[in-house]
């Protein structure tokens, strides 16, 4: 006689869960195990054009230019970075007191009534030649702990940058007109230059002389010939502008200003 075997019953196949349900599990196993999507990154801030600035610290010390703003007491501060001309940081003082030393104004920027930075402003009697000041010396800014020498030179018609450079059309001491360039990928290795008269820089980038100024109504525009290339920067009145490189005839560059300041001449 055969031994009584048992005979083991199969385990009941689980009830197929709804795909849905399925697909909620997983996204959830893999949230657990961090593995969740990384967030989107947000997109750099694109630089429009200022309008009617009331200076430009282009750093000739520091890989850095700000855009200050004044609205009465009130003063804006705009950071751009070099070398790709992105907005750093946007900040907002109100004037303080001012004094005077050594040739110089200071005047303090308050946050919350407490000085956070300054401005140092040459005299311009204090000058090698008072008369070359068509813009503002402003030899430095001070915003909390950054202090940053400034780009100044004398007789200067046109102080600008767009995205990826500086551009400077000044007058020599016999009123021909200079295009000077600062490339932003040249910043970082760039040092202070003292020039005469006051000046202060560093190593251009490109330089063109003997330009050719048409003043409008609408704009002023500034044209340059050197080795086969044309520079013109146009200053809009309305506080657009453009750097536009022509080679033999043909344009082959354009950059729109993100802010610039005319020079007034001194009487």
């Amino acid at each position: 006689m055969l031994p009584n075997l048992a005979v083991s019953k199969p385990a009941p196949i689980p009830p197929r869960l709804p795909y849905m349900r399925l697909l909620i599990l997983l996204l959830s196993a893999l949230s657990a195990c961090g593995q969740s999507p990384a967030p989107a990154t947000p997109a750099p801030e694109t630089p429009t054009a200022v309008s009617s600035p009331w200076f430009l610290c282009d750093g000739v010390d520091a890989p850095a230019l700000f855009v200050f703003e004044r609205d009465g007491s009130g003063v804006r501060v705009t950071e751009y970075d070099k070398p790709n001309g992105a907005i750093v940081e946007r900040s907002a003082y109100e004037l303080g007191a001012e004094e005077g030393a050594m040739g110089s104004v200071y005047t303090a920027l308050l946050r919350n009534g407490v000085e956070a930075g300054a401005i140092r402003q040459t005299n311009p009697a204090m000058l090698e030649s008072p008369g070359s000041a068509y813009t503002l010396r402003i030899s430095e800014v001070r915003l909390g702990e950054r202090r940053i020498s400034c780009r100044w030179l004398p007789r200067t018609r046109l102080i600008s940058f767009t995205g990826r450079r500086s551009v400077v059309v000044h007058e020599d001491a016999d009123g021909d007109l200079i295009y000077s360039s600062f490339n932003f990928t040249d910043a970082a290795g760039a040092g202070p230059i003292e020039l005469s008269e006051n000046g202060l820089s560093t190593t251009f980038s490109a330089e063109a002389r003997g330009g050719e100024e048409a003043l409008g109504r609408e704009s002023a525009e500034f044209r340059f010939a050197a080795e086969g290339y044309t520079y013109v920067v146009t200053a809009g009145r309305d506080g657009t502008g453009s750097l536009d490189v022509l080679r033999d005839g043909e344009q082959v560059q354009s950059e729109p200003l993100v802010a610039f300041l005319l020079g007034d001449a001194q009487e």
